[in-house]
């Protein structure tokens, strides 16, 4: 008997080996190579990506080798629309309008992050290292119905290999590249029983910092180095065909210089709106000339980026007839410490600061509990329950004859943040080609002000309980998807999404608390596969209305001569565009991939604290109003949304007479003019700019032995990909802009065995 859902099956079949076949039944059209299927999980599902009825990119194993991806820093090459943002440690992504402000173990980030199922709490740990990783999966627009907070801008999610049971298999490389950097990487593959295997991972990268620090103490004081070791190990156990359990023990240290908390340059500034450049609050002892260039700068005091996390998962399912149940549980440990010279130069005491960093010890448990249908069938659900946990024990820093303390205007204690989560989706069939799709979720968040404790007695003692704050949301999502043929797909979707309130504990005369932000998206979009020439096309327009945004602005500390970021309410972004991914793999030997991104994002009424020393701004601030005291950025871009991005990626495969395979790709990147922040004064723009990397990789008969040569940023674009626009401590007339610059160019070789 036909049932309702036999086209759409027809349809997904028209894929892989099959693909030729089904063409042959529908059309005298025959294939010229067939499609490989991607199969993700974007929507807690394993689906077709041609199935999904949002934006995602599938980035597999090899196209992360292609795209030279080690961690998330170079994602924006492959994915339309998305850029990578960095201060010190920290990653600030931005994707359709949105972008990471805050950060810290407090903050909340715009894209949710997560590792085979668990929430990336921190911008910090989000850093992390790619190593053994089957897929990345990258979907654009809120995902609140499935994934929560902080999923406001989209998601990420990291899907690592897991064991296998046919055989004992594993890979080495080694990779030597300039800067003296040296990668190692091993992957065993154990099966223990019929019923029991084990994956162990292994790593370690060490490199030379790309920012050459002048500081007479030579090359081991040079910014933004690694030392990083991973380790990981993945036990499988698949007693029956119904039921199987998941536990991964990972660990992950990176031992470096860092380089600055918010950037780790003064570029330029203003003085009673006056355009200057240089760094204009440097100490009066400091040199002539301390920066040369992204490149090249002298600081003289002493700078740490210490990081270690630890994190322990078990992923359970169990196909219990009616349904199939999933289980994740995560209990994650994470320390850090980030040190560098506040006053960006060679000068003042570099054993006595009043503010030097931060430090943090914190502890995160997270539950996720999933019940959902079996079959294809015309009614497809999901339920699901959520549960996270954050206690943080995180305080800033001093340096006292050299020696880290936390000052005596930071007495707090730790900071606690809960959320929980109720969802559904669901999938009807109102015709035999038309669904209707609908989710909604309840959420609930609360926070914890840190404790303000006494540290004078032994024991230290808490003088003040922390405040707290709760804010609830519920979240839906309604959408509808259309076959015009086998091999497209249409689909409208409206949905809401929300990144979390918060405490601000940095000062008193700060805001306390600050409201959760909103977004409302709208998106139209076309799945396509053009089986005749082995290709996709996928497009997508969309309209995001953002509303009560968190605003990132500056206070000075306790010291007086430095500042500290917090958060306020903002205001509205209203961002338009449309998005591209084409991928095409003409008679097997050539890969193309191209993205295409048009942005039209804009603040609409948004405001933040007010910044001396930039002037009026033609009216945007009053400096002479003690009652308003605020800027307005309407009419301005948010921060890295350039108008258009271009990405391209081309490979072939030249098959030589002993069965080796030599591979030469290329892969650009064009993006426009864009914001490095989100006041748009001269000096934190960007220029347009193209970024390119070429690779040859050899391939020996039956795959076994791979060598591969690149060059990853070409050009040796020095791009900014993040600044700050504050009023120094201590200064009543002046501002400035802190600078943060892309990775210069890198080259390397690459040996990899398999067996």
């Amino acid at each position: 008997m036909k049932t309702v859902n036999d086209d759409r099956n027809n349809r997904r079949s028209c894929f892989g080996a099959l693909a030729t076949v089904c063409l042959g039944l529908a059309s005298p059209i025959v294939m010229s190579e067939a499609i490989e299927e991607i199969i993700v999980t974007a929507n807690k599902r394993e689906q077709s990506i041609q199935d999904v009825s949002s934006s995602v990119t599938a980035i597999d194993q090899d196209q992360m080798k292609r795209g030279g991806i080690q961690d998330i820093s170079r994602l924006e090459h492959l994915v339309p629309g998305m850029r990578f943002g960095q201060s010190g440690n920290e990653v600030r992504l931005a994707v359709r309008g949105s972008r990471t402000n805050n950060v810290g173990s407090e903050a909340e980030q715009v894209v949710g992050i997560f590792e085979d199922g668990v929430y990336v709490p921190t911008t910090t740990q989000a850093m992390g290292a790619y190593v053994d990783v089957s897929r990345i999966e990258v979907l654009r627009g809120p995902q609140g119905t499935l994934y929560g907070r902080n999923t406001f801008g989209g998601t990420v999610n990291v899907i690592t290999n897991g064991p296998e049971f046919d055989e004992i298999k594993g890979n080495l490389s080694v990779l030597y590249g300039n800067y003296d950097n040296i990668r190692f990487e091993g992957v065993v593959n154990i099966p223990l029983s019929e019923e029991l295997a084990l994956r162990i991972v292994g790593m370690t990268d060490k490199r030379d910092g790309f920012i050459k620090n002048l500081n007479e103490s030579g090359t081991g004081d040079d910014l933004r180095d690694k030392d990083a070791q991973l380790f990981r190990a993945t036990a499988k156990w698949v007693p029956s065909d119904a039921f199987d359990a998941t536990l991964r023990i990972s660990k992950y240290e990176d031992d470096t210089n860092g380089s600055g908390i918010w950037g780790y340059q003064q570029i330029v500034g203003y003085v009673d709106g006056e355009f200057r450049l240089g760094h204009l609050y440097a100490p009066g002892n400091a040199s002539d000339n301390f920066d040369q260039g992204p490149y090249v700068v002298n600081r003289n005091q002493r700078s740490t980026a210490d990081t270690k996390n630890v994190s322990t998962t078990l992923s359970i399912n169990w196909d219990a007839g009616f349904g199939t149940i999933k289980f994740v549980g995560n209990m994650t440990e994470f320390d850090g410490l980030q040190i560098y010279d506040p006053d960006y130069s060679d000068g003042g005491d570099p054993f006595n600061v009043g503010f030097a960093g931060w430090t943090s010890s914190q502890d995160t448990y997270s539950t996720e509990l999933q019940l959902f249908s079996n079959e294809d069938a015309a009614f497809e659900w999901m339920l699901g329950y959520y549960y996270y946990k954050q206690k943080a024990d995180w305080n800033w820093q001093a340096l006292v004859d050299n020696v880290n303390q936390s000052p005596s205007w930071d007495t707090q204690g730790d900071y606690v943040s809960d959320s929980v989560g109720v969802f559904a989706n669901a999938t009807f069939d109102v015709f035999e080609d038309t669904r209707l799709l609908t989710g909604l979720r309840w959420a609930e968040d609360s926070k914890k002000r840190k404790d303000r404790v006494d540290f004078s007695t032994s024991p230290p003692v808490v003088t003040e309980e922390g405040d707290t704050g709760s804010w609830s949301k519920v979240l839906w999502k309604v959408g509808l998807e259309h076959d015009i043929d086998r091999d497209m797909m249409a689909y409208a979707t409206v949905s809401t999404g929300y990144r979390a309130g918060g405490i601000n504990f940095v000062a008193p005369n700060v805001p306390l608390r600050y409201d959760p932000e909103s977004v409302t998206a709208y998106e139209i979009g076309l799945k396509s596969t053009f089986a005749d020439v082995a290709a996709t096309l996928n497009l997508a327009v969309f309209f995001n209305d953002y509303n009560d945004l968190q605003a990132a602005s500056v206070i000075p500390t306790g010291d007086g001569t430095t500042v500290l970021e917090f958060t306020e309410s903002g205001g509205a972004i209203d961002a338009k565009g449309l998005e591209a991914e084409l991928h095409w793999t003409p008679d097997g030997r050539w890969n193309i991939s191209a993205t295409l991104s048009f942005l039209d994002a804009e603040f609409g009424d948004y405001t933040l604290s007010e910044i001396n020393g930039l002037g009026n701004l033609g009216g945007r601030q009053n400096l002479d109003d003690d009652q308003t005291g605020l800027l307005q950025l309407k009419g301005w871009t948010p921060a890295m949304s350039p108008e258009f991005t271009f990405g391209l990626q081309i490979g072939y495969d030249f098959l030589l007479p002993n069965g080796s395979r030599l591979t030469p790709s290329i892969q650009t990147t064009y993006t426009s003019e864009y914001a490095a922040y989100d006041i748009n004064v001269k000096g934190v723009f960007q220029e347009a700019h193209t970024k390119s990397d070429l690779r040859l990789t050899w391939t020996s008969p039956g795959e076994s032995v791979s060598i591969e040569g690149f060059v990853l940023n070409l050009e040796d674009e020095a791009v900014l990909n993040r600044a700050v626009v504050f009023s120094p401590g201590g200064t009543t007339n002046t501002a400035t802009v802190q600078a943060n610059w892309n990775d210069p160019r890198v080259w390397g070789l690459r040996v990899n065995y398999t067996f």
